[in-house]
Order: C-alpha cells, then sequence, then structure tokens
C-alpha cells in the first residue's frame, strides 16, 4: 500500500507544472478483451473480459503533438485449461500510460506509446511481471462536447509464471474536462 501511495504522489506532483497549460483531463471507464498464451505442454489459455477505469490527461507539447498519461486501473484475467480443469488467472494493475498522441483536431487523436504496469493484486498467478510494459496504440474521440470515447489495442510479452503474450483490445467511456 505504502508503494501504491508513493506511485499516486509522485504522479500528480509530476502534473504540477501543466496544471495551469491547456490541458485535457478525461476519466475513463470502459472494458477489454484479454487474451495471452498459455506456455505449459498441454495448457491452452481462453480470452476474459476485463475492466480498466481511471483518469487520463494530454498535455500540449508542440503544435497538435500530445503527451498522453494518466492513472487506471486494469484487470487482465485469463483462464488456463490444463487437462480438463480451468483454473481463473487474475492479475490487477495500476497503469500508468505515456504515449504520444497526434491530435487531427480538438475531437480526434491517435496516441502510441508504452503502459507502465505495476501489479496490485493477483489470484492463481506466480511471478508476476511488475512493472509490465505494454505497448499501447489507440485512438480518442469526443462524439458531445464532455462525452467521447477510446479505442485501444495493447501488446506485452510475459505478464507471469507460465503467462505470456499478453493482448487486449479495449473500449473506454471518456468525461472530459476541457
Amino acid at each position: 500500500m505504502k508503494k501504491l501511495f508513493t506511485i499516486v504522489l509522485v504522479c500528480i506532483s509530476s502534473m504540477a507544472p501543466w496544471a495551469q497549460a491547456d490541458v485535457d483531463y478525461q476519466l475513463e471507464l470502459g472494458i477489454r478483451q484479454q487474451s495471452g498464451d498459455a506456455e505449459a505442454a498441454g495448457s491452452t489459455a481462453k480470452s476474459q473480459m476485463g475492466f480498466q477505469f481511471g483518469a487520463t490527461a494530454h498535455l500540449p507539447l508542440t503544435g497538435a503533438l500530445h503527451l498522453r498519461t494518466g492513472m487506471l486501473y486494469t484487470q487482465r484475467p485469463l483462464i488456463v485449461e490444463t487437462a480438463g480443469d480451468e483454473t481463473k488467472v487474475s492479475i490487477n494493475y495500476l497503469d500508468i500510460p505515456v504515449a504520444l498522441m497526434y491530435k487531427f483536431e480538438e475531437y480526434v487523436g491517435v496516441f502510441a506509446g508504452v503502459s507502465l504496469a505495476m501489479n496490485i493484486d493477483k489470484t492463481n498467478a506466480e511471478d508476476v511481471e511488475s512493472p509490465f510494459i505494454p505497448v499501447i496504440i489507440g485512438t480518442s474521440f469526443k462524439f458531445a462536447p464532455n462525452l467521447g470515447a477510446t479505442l485501444y489495442y495493447e501488446g506485452g510479452g510475459k505478464a507471469a509464471d507460465g503467462l505470456k503474450d499478453y493482448r487486449a483490445v479495449g473500449a473506454n467511456l471518456l468525461i472530459t474536462f476541457d
């Protein structure tokens, strides 16, 4: 818990210089379809639905180029089947996305970067990678003045002992505070 509090404090204080800038803040809440592969012979991994929620910000760098960052709680579940037995694996992270975003207009942009994922909870998983650093590619757009969506793909490597090639597609609803 102390580690989590320190991470939150560092993230909030690092955003202070941009507090007076033209920063776009969002609350995000959404679902993701998580999949991966089991490394053990005779084992298979089945994809699962997970949730993601938190806050993000688009910080202006130069012109249409922005830094997209924030803090998101992310579930990364799978079901591993071995010899007919199913085990639900649940690995939950606190993600800090760091991506470059190109805004075509005020209402739409594309982004690519990484997410620094710190493990905060696990069930039926051994030697969980923390930090886990998946690559993220996506788009954000608004369909109303204070509502929008983020669509993304995330790909990572080994997430835990016996689980590799983690990947997900997701959609988050945005509530924006411009």
